[in-house]
């Protein structure tokens, strides 16, 4: 088993900017998990700006094969941090590549998400 290894989805501090009509997904560059078990890491988001509505999804995938993406059973709602709130994941791989898809609706918000590979 090898060692820990750092893991930086969204590096601290991202920005990610939608149009604030509608949801706008970011991915973040998929992970070769192959040589780990699970990662620990955390999600933390700060206030969205939007004149209209705004809503902050993090979602976890998998793939087999880094075409076709699936949600892990218990993850399909999604989660959201809060403003300026940090959510603590811990989750164990089932397939060879691994990512984190957020759905944003609003103008600007700045997040990251940070750990390790275990």
């Amino acid at each position: 088993m090898p060692a820990n290894a750092n893991l930086a989805l969204f590096t601290r501090f991202t920005t990610l900017v939608g149009d604030g009509s509608g949801t706008t997904s970011f991915t973040t560059t998929p992970v070769d998990v192959s040589r780990f078990g699970s990662a620990q890491f955390q999600a933390w988001r700060g206030k969205i700006t939007s004149a209209t509505g705004k809503s902050f999804k993090v979602y976890l995938e998998e793939s087999l094969d880094g075409e076709t993406w699936s949600t892990p059973p218990g993850n399909a709602i999604g989660f959201d941090p809060g403003d300026e709130g940090t959510k603590l994941f811990s989750y164990a791989f089932r397939l060879r590549w691994f990512r984190v898809r957020v759905d944003f609706k609003g103008e600007f918000v700045t997040c990251w998400a940070e750990g390790l590979l275990r």
